[in-house]
């Protein structure tokens, strides 16, 4: 066993070997090599009231990250109040982890945890090497070695400490594709190292060595080309003391890799699920069984004992207006009926999703939560005399349902105004019941209503909001009701730097009609940025509440201060090319300033002026990147000192090149999109012909074509002929606009890359799309998935443009 453990540690040295030998270490230098980020915030809370506060306190908080060659980072915290000082030191040489990568392999050292199945390695964090290999291909392998815990020696002086024996492991995980179905296979080993203690253990405290294999089968696999089928097996057998020497013959799979004996028990667990597609939406089936006591040392918490049926299904309707979502549930334990009593859990709910238009949204949800218990108390096990008396003394259920309408409405949606309706509708019953009757004190039934009214004037910064809050709760005590309204507004002064907002709002409570009390707040908030590191905030609350017999008013006021910081970076030396001076130069303000590919070279104006040139140049970006790269400029204009000037020039530079990589793979899968629309609007064009060609065929050699409708005797004849009108004039409004589309994308296939944006309806789409491809950019999303989704958006812009524009346009038969 130890021979097998020397080689499977071997395997993933030499794999980790192989990575840092192909580390880009020029790469590296290029990188900043140390970066510093963090902040500090002070707080003064000054309190005026009845409650037993101080009248003062304060706040001081501190954090600072050095972050090294973008490996790992050291944190450091610190935390001082009037009554209480924190400090946390960095933690480096207790926790470091490096995951470094090359291509596709990925390395994890130190102190890390990986999963490789929830039934196997399930998070535990180990200290050791993990490699993950996905090349391309059919082929993906993970692994690991590492001390999964470390040795804890008995305490005489401290018996509330738990020792523990040092304890290894090591696994992996492969995944090979065929074409057909997709095969995987996971290991897991784990076993404590009985000579890790010295001290001897209490008997009573049941710590024992232990040994753990487990190991898993997944499949996935399509039937009748559509129906997906995953399924996962897993068998984990546990040693729970390797002192104890008699042998035994192994039972299961996994007990084949341990040193069986009679302390060795085994486990099972079963995974299904079913997924079929259905028109636009989805219908799954799944099934998990969990043995009692299923478990490895590869994990911190197991769900055992268990068993599930799920089934689930969602559907889009009505050209995607209407999404519905079902699902349902159904759990219960005790599965070999060794417990006192069993659970059962019934959770179904259902959600829709309805948009009427651009402006009307209706969101439904339901919910509801059955769980029942039949119990035993231990005189029906020492009464009974048959296994079937007594199955049911105690019952008990418990139901909590959940339901809940929202209504949306934009009435209006300009650059000048904008306005918006809101309602929310929500009911929350929960029930338990005990031998079929409810428990005193075990109904409860709560009603929420919420109206709001927004209005906003964008140009302005100014939005204003009145809304009306009510809440009734109907229990075993008696009836409750809470309602009120509210008011506020929120206005950005001084380019949006500072933000301002007011509310107030009142509520009064009864208790079975009788008002029990009155509460009236005042809000006002303010914060400012300065130089986007500082920032001020001022908050004030004023609460006036009062009742038959008390009354309150309390005043906070909270002054605050913040600064953050993120930009201390230690570069690796920059090498510059100082060009040669002669004695008629003047080089005071010269400066020479690179970044990849751009290369700023002049006086600190003329490095400006090239700056805001690049910015205009960069498109398309987000309205939001566009922001940011001012705030980034105003700061370099800002800037005197050289050397910090260059700084900030380098800071800005590296948020452009991440704008202009993104934008310029905006534009390339853009560009590919027009391509393939191009050859397949030109392919289609035949076949959409010949289709309005037979329409109007079948007009003109129509028995009734020519007749009027007055003349018209056979008047079932003549409306079979009115239809034959109608399909044809669908089929020519649909030649007109496909060639409309097919002239348009021909004109773009023929346009280079870098000219489409001039194109004014390119430009149009691609401004408006630009935010969901940044989205799904720093999502990380497939680059297929994501020209997928900008092609399906991009046909109906178009098509929307030819009914627009290609009004009077003549048709002219090619084929």
């Amino acid at each position: 066993m130890n021979l097998k453990r020397i080689l499977f540690f071997s395997i993933v040295l030499c794999n980790a070997l192989g990575f840092a030998q192909n580390f880009n270490v020029e790469e590296l230098g290029k990188a900043k090599l140390i970066n510093v980020s963090g902040g500090a915030s002070a707080s003064g809370v000054f309190y005026s009231g009845n409650a037993a506060r101080e009248p003062f306190t304060y706040f001081l908080n501190g954090n600072i990250n050095v972050n090294v060659a973008g490996l790992y980072n050291i944190p450091f915290s610190f935390s001082y109040t009037s009554q209480k000082f924190g400090y946390n030191k960095p933690v480096l040489m207790n926790r470091l982890s490096i995951h470094p990568s090359y291509k596709w392999i990925t390395g994890h050292i130190g102190d890390v945890s990986m999963t490789f199945s929830p039934y196997t390695l399930a998070g535990h964090q180990f200290t050791g090497l993990g490699v993950d290999l996905t090349p391309q291909g059919k082929f993906k392998i993970s692994a690991m070695y590492g001390r999964l815990v470390r040795s804890s020696e008995y305490d005489v002086l401290n018996t509330e400490l738990v020792p523990t024996y040092k304890r290894f492991g090591y696994g992996f995980k492969t995944q090979y594709s065929l074409e057909k179905i997709n095969l995987g296979l996971t290991f897991f080993k784990a076993k404590d190292e009985m000579n890790s203690l010295s001290i001897p253990i209490p008997y009573e405290l049941g710590v024992s060595p232990k040994e753990n294999a487990a190991i898993s089968f997944e499949t996935s696999f399509k039937l009748f080309k559509k129906l997906q089928v995953l399924t996962e097996f897993a068998n984990s057998s546990i040693t729970e003391d390797t002192r104890v020497l008699d042998n035994r013959k192994a039972e299961n799979v996994a007990s084949i890799f341990l040193n069986s004996n009679s302390t060795t028990a085994s486990y099972k667990a079963l995974k299904g699920q079913l997924v079929y597609p259905a028109g636009k939406g989805t219908l799954g089936l799944g099934y998990e069984r969990i043995d009692p006591n299923y478990r490895t040392l590869g994990g911190y918490y197991f769900n055992n004992d268990l068993e599930n049926v799920t089934v689930n299904a969602s559907q889009t309707l009505y050209k995607d207006k209407l999404s519905l979502n079902l699902n349902l549930g159904l759990q219960k334990d005790n599965l070999d009926k060794q417990k006192q009593s069993q659970m059962k859990r019934l959770v179904s709910s259902i959600s829709a999703d309805f948009r009427a238009n651009q402006k009307l949204n209706f969101n439904l949800n339901y919910s509801n939560f059955q769980s029942y218990t039949n119990s035993r108390n231990q005189f029906d096990y020492i009464n009974q005399t048959s296994e079937y008396e007594f199955l049911d003394t105690l019952n008990f259920r418990q139901v909590n349902q959940n339901a809940a309408l929202t209504i949306n409405y934009l009435l209006k949606n300009d650059k000048k105004q904008k306005q918006a309706f809101n309602a929310t509708f929500s009911m929350q019953d929960a029930v338990n019941q005990q031998e079929g009757k409810t428990i005193a004190g075990g109904a409860s039934t709560y009603y929420n209503t919420g109206l709001s009214y927004i209005i906003g004037y964008p140009k302005k910064d100014l939005n204003l909001t009145a809304s009306f809050n009510s809440t009734i709760g109907k229990l075993d005590a008696g009836d409750n009701l809470i309602l009120g309204p509210t008011i506020g507004a929120t206005k950005l002064f001084y380019d949006k730097k500072l933000n301002t907002s007011f509310s107030t709002s009142y509520n009064t409570s009864f208790n079975d009609g009788e008002k029990v009390n009155d509460v009236f707040n005042i809000r006002l908030n303010g914060s400012y940025i300065y130089l986007q590191k500082h920032n001020f905030g001022l908050n004030c609350i004023t609460l006036f509440s009062s009742s038959q017999t008390v009354r309150n008013n309390d005043i906070t006021a909270t002054l605050s201060y913040t600064y953050s910081f993120d930009k201390i970076k230690l570069r690796p030396k920059r090498v510059e090319e100082k060009p040669a001076i002669t004695a008629n130069e003047i080089p005071d303000n010269i400066l020479k300033i690179s970044s990849k590919d751009v290369v700023l070279e002049g006086t600190k104006s003329e490095i400006i002026t090239k700056l805001e040139q690049l910015q205009n140049d960069l498109k398309p970006v987000p309205e939001s990147e566009s922001e940011k790269l001012n705030q980034l400029l105003n700061v370099v204009r800002m800037t005197l000192d050289d050397k910090e000037f260059k700084e900030k020039v380098l800071d800005y530079l590296d948020a452009y090149n991440l704008d202009k990589e993104t934008a310029a793979q905006y534009n390339a899968i853009l560009f590919d999109i027009v391509q393939q629309l191009n050859r397949e609007i030109t392919a289609k064009d035949q076949n959409i012909e010949q289709v309005y060609v037979a329409a109007i065929g079948r007009v003109n050699t129509d028995k009734m074509h020519g007749v009027n409708s007055e003349d018209a005797k056979d008047k079932a004849a003549y409306n079979r002929y009115l239809k034959l009108v109608e399909r044809s004039k669908k089929s020519e409004e649909q030649l007109i606009h496909h060639r409309w589309m097919m002239k348009e994308f021909a004109l773009l296939a023929k346009l280079p890359q870098s000219e489409l944006q001039n194109n004014e309806s390119f430009a149009a789409f691609s401004k408006q799309e630009v935010n969901t491809f940044f989205d799904l950019n720093n999502d990380k999303k497939p680059a297929a998935e994501i020209s997928k989704e900008l092609e399906e958006k991009m046909i109906p812009f178009y098509h929307q443009l030819a009914v627009e524009k290609a009004v009077n346009d003549s048709i002219e038969l090619k084929h």
